[in-house]
């Protein structure tokens, strides 16, 4: 993987992010930054129509922004002055998109972790990199403990602003909690969320874990809140899919959307399957699901009606648990049925075109 598709990546994933901000303002014709919203959309269509994420374009722009710019952001000491270097004259003006300064964007994205972020992917990326660094750099990007040994980080100026960035990420986890949840509001996800919460019992869920706070036998025993909840969430996810008011695009979408506000929840990109702790030594297989694995699963299932039938038995399987028997599912069957629907959805596209 090279630096400049990962560059790219971050790139293109930033204008969308300001146009959809500028759409909103654009569309509040009574609000203060009305103007300012339609004059971003215009910049954009004017200079971005379309998003290339093979393109070099993107890169060598950013590498002809004054050196002082890149200087005077490594050379920031300290977080608490961080965001002041925003308002200084010579950074403020400076444009990272054509026509659009940093201060547009800085009020666009309405979050300075955010803005520090992603120029310090833009400074990271920008010049050639080995594949072992750009693996090493994706893995602290992603690693949301802080816990990646960055003496492997040769480069000296990269390192300061890894290490500086990370300072953020661990500020902001402490005032936010770890997840700005701001953008999924109005997702598919965050609806069901929210049309999901407003019917649990909380009362019920405390009592069902009991002062031990066993919370993985609670989830075990069929009469407890969380066995109730579990029948709710998966009967309402059944009923949605089943009358198309779930689909699968909106679904992919999401988690994509989710994955950006929670670097590290598609698993681990090195390949390796596991991170690497503090120390260098290599860390085990981490018990967090692959989401970017499920999500494919799902597509495959959700794809066709034998994947929409095999999803509705399992719901129902786990929906009617009695007693102590624990329905289990046979995850290489699951696998296997996913890869089927996946191959026919395939060749159906492809008799299609022919």
């Amino acid at each position: 993987m090279s630096n400049q598709f990962i560059f790219n990546q971050y790139y293109i994933d930033l204008i969308k992010r300001i146009k959809l901000s500028a759409k909103g303002m654009r569309e509040d014709e009574k609000g203060d930054d009305y103007a300012f919203g339609k004059s971003i959309i215009k910049t954009i269509k004017e200079n971005y129509i379309t998003l290339d994420k093979s393109s070099d374009e993107y890169i060598i722009y950013v590498k002809n922004i004054s050196e002082t710019f890149w200087t005077s952001y490594i050379n920031i000491e300290n977080i608490s002055d961080s965001n002041d270097w925003f308002l200084l004259d010579d950074v403020k003006d400076v444009c990272i998109y054509k026509n659009i300064s940093v201060s547009s964007v800085r009020k666009l994205l309405n979050d300075d972790f955010l803005c520090h972020h992603f120029l310090s992917v833009f400074y990271l990326f920008m010049n050639e990199l080995s594949d072992d660094n750009v693996k090493i750099y994706l893995s602290v990007l992603q690693d949301t403990k802080n816990e990646i040994d960055l003496d492997t980080i040769t480069n000296e100026l990269h390192r300061k602003v890894i290490e500086r960035l990370n300072d953020l990420k661990t500020k902001k986890n402490k005032e936010t909690g770890g997840i700005d949840m701001s953008h999924m509001e109005d997702t598919m996800l965050g609806k069901l969320a929210k049309e999901i919460l407003e019917d649990v019992d909380v009362e019920k869920l405390q009592k069902s874990i009991g002062d031990n706070g066993d919370i993985l036998k609670a989830i075990g025993d069929p009469d407890s809140g969380f066995s109730e909840l579990i029948s709710n969430v998966s009967r309402k996810m059944a009923n949605k899919i089943s009358t198309g008011e779930l689909k699968q695009e909106n679904l992919l979408q999401d988690a994509i959307k989710f994955a950006s506000t929670m670097p590290g929840l598609f698993g681990n990109q090195n390949g390796q399957g596991g991170s690497k702790k503090s120390g260098g030594q290599e860390g085990q297989k981490t018990n967090e699901p692959d989401m970017a694995s499920m999500m494919n699963m799902m597509s495959s299932m959700m794809n066709n009606k034998e994947g929409m039938d095999m999803f509705k038995n399992m719901m129902g399987n786990m929906n009617n648990q009695k007693g102590g028997t624990r329905q289990t599912i046979n995850k290489s069957a699951l696998k296997k049925m996913a890869t089927v629907n996946k191959l026919k959805s395939k060749l159906a596209k492809r008799k299609e075109s022919e």
